[in-house]
């Protein structure tokens, strides 16, 4: 596989990780509000959910019940969404990187800023970070 080609594809894998890591990101947030308000109202659900402005939609659950499915559903959500981003096969090869070049595929790819918006972050103007990148997918094999 040429040179060129490889950058490419690990650099598409790289953007579908991020994709990934951003919903999962979402996803903690929102389980974390979930958490916190079942917690607060262990004892009274429907307040939870209240709070939470979750309305009983149906007659066989109630608001507070939801509130529980939902929080398992989220759970289940994101056991599938670290499996699928681990199936990628980039966590042992990003684990691997430098800090700083870890912070670079961090910043482009998990938080989703642009070359330009991320090079002050790192002290790079932005063709040093698009050449950064580059070296960093040609030096790894992440496309294996």
């Amino acid at each position: 596989m040429a040179v060129d080609e490889r950058i490419k594809r690990t650099k598409d894998k790289l953007r579908v990780y991020g994709s990934y890591s951003r919903e999962i990101s979402k996803l903690r947030v929102w389980l974390l509000d979930l958490s916190t308000y079942l917690w607060l109202h262990e004892d009274w659900p429907e307040q939870a959910a209240r709070e939470m402005r979750i309305r009983g939609l149906d007659n066989k659950h109630p608001p507070g019940q939801q509130l529980c499915v939902q929080k398992a559903a989220i759970e289940a959500q994101l056991e599938q969404l670290r499996a699928a981003r681990s199936a990628l096969g980039l966590d042992d090869w990003l684990d691997s990187l430098s800090q700083d070049d870890r912070q670079i595929i961090q910043l482009v790819y998990e938080e989703g800023y642009s070359y330009q918006a991320a090079a002050p972050m790192v002290n790079l103007s932005k063709s040093g970070i698009d050449y950064r990148i580059n070296v960093i997918c040609k030096s790894q094999d992440a496309s294996s």
